[in-house]
Formats: C-alpha cells, structure tokens, sequence
C-alpha cells in the first residue's frame, strides 16, 4: 500500500472549490484523511487573493503516475485552467508533495503552511 501527502489551495470561491475537491478525492482514495486548513498570502507577484489552503493523507493501492493523473483531472474538473495563472486565478491546486518516504516537492514542502498544517493531520490519522 502506497502513502502520499498531498497539498491543495485555490484563491478563488474557496469554501465551495475546496468542498468540491474534497468529493472528488474520496471518489478516488478509500482512505483519506484532511488537515486543518489555513489562509496565507500569495507567494509571488501573479496572485491577488489570498489562499485556503489544506494537507491530505491518502493511503492507496494506485501507482503514483496514476495519481498524479487522477489530481490534475480533478483539477480540470473543477473548472482550473492555463490561463487562469496569468490571471492570478487558481481554482484549485492538488499536488502530490510526498510520495511514500520520497519529497516529490521541495520546494512545496518547505512553504510555511505545510509545516503549519502537518500537526493538525498527525492528530486527524489518530
């Protein structure tokens, strides 16, 4: 069984994007568990809004291709686009930023929020 940690934001209709992602993930993962979430300001100059974002923990018998696959189809299905960056738009983010022990995302795991959100998971997997 493969583990993953996995990142979601978006800046834009939060409360109903983030809803929404959640239905969809736990169409696809068994078991999923979610972390508190936090808003934080936009890394960059692209993006105006403020961010909600969320860590996940899935458990899962899929390989990671196939998950990356499935979390960028999520992504469309909730409406993100290219041209929305450009915009400062983002709908919906979901990456996968640990992938059993390895970092897919350094640069990811290393954003204030995920070290913020982590004890929040931790109790949510108890």
């Amino acid at each position: 069984m493969n583990k993953a940690l996995l990142s979601i934001g978006t800046n834009e209709d939060r409360d109903r994007n983030l809803d929404l992602c959640h239905q969809l993930l736990e169409k696809q993962f068994l078991f999923i568990a979610y972390s508190k979430t936090s808003m934080t300001v936009p890394y960059g100059n692209s993006y105006k809004s403020d961010f909600l974002n969320q860590l996940a923990f899935i458990y899962t018998d899929k390989e990671k291709d196939e998950v990356v696959s499935l979390l960028k189809s999520i992504e469309k299905e909730i409406g993100r686009s290219n041209g929305d960056k450009e915009k400062g738009i983002v709908k919906i983010d979901v990456d996968l930023i640990v992938w059993n022990e390895e970092v897919v995302k350094p640069t990811d795991i290393s954003r204030s929020y995920v070290s913020d959100l982590l004890p929040s998971l931790e109790e949510a997997l108890l």
